[in-house]
């Protein structure tokens, strides 16, 4: 058996991907947040329907405008997937086009529920299903601008170099965010539109 070595460096140490595990509980505990929200807002409509009052009136909810909010999100995901594949094959042109793509996503998502809002003629004083809707809409809204400003802050240190191939941990974890966010739409989507 042989047992020189052959003189060379060792290899430059795997860095470890604290960052991406922080995301990782930071989104657990956002969507628990927003699960919670949201649950308050099921109870106290499950509590209204057993006494026998109406929770919106018909045909104030509309199920198209929500759904292109879906649709929209949906694309989203795979444009911010994108950033992250370009970043990893230091495809920068294709990343920074990409992580672009994803804030027009989110402002255009901010455009709908602006509309969704309005269209709705709720007032914040209203009844407790008027207010609870603003609550659950309102949250939504928060943990989206937190998407869309940590997908822009790594797209602003992409664009210094900061982040490669060998340091994409950061548009990972905004990407797994921005999952997050586009989950908790899903179910929103589902709970406050479809099932009304």
């Amino acid at each position: 058996m042989n047992t020189t070595t052959t003189g060379l460096p060792a290899p430059e140490a795997a860095r470890p991907r604290t960052f991406l595990v922080g995301t990782m509980f930071a989104s657990a505990a956002a969507f628990m947040a927003f699960a919670g929200v949201l649950l308050v807002y099921v109870r106290e409509r499950a509590e209204a329907r057993s006494a026998g009052a109406d929770w919106f009136p018909d045909g104030v909810i509309q199920l198209g405008p929500p759904g292109f909010v879906l649709a929209t999100l949906i694309l989203s995901v795979v444009t911010v997937q994108w950033a992250v594949q370009a970043i990893n094959a230091d495809d920068r042109p294709n990343a920074y086009v990409a992580m672009g793509l994803t804030g027009l996503f989110g402002a255009a998502v901010f455009n709908q529920l602006w509309f969704i809002i309005g269209d709705t003629g709720f007032a914040l004083a209203g009844s407790t299903a008027e207010f609870l809707f603003f609550v659950v809409n309102g949250a939504f809204v928060v943990f989206m601008v937190g998407a869309v400003v940590f997908v822009a802050l790594t797209f602003l240190r992409a664009l210094i170099g900061s982040y490669g191939p060998r340091r994409a941990e950061a548009i990972a974890g905004a990407a797994f965010f921005w999952h997050t966010v586009v989950a908790m739409w899903a179910v929103t989507w589902y709970v406050i539109y479809v099932t009304k």
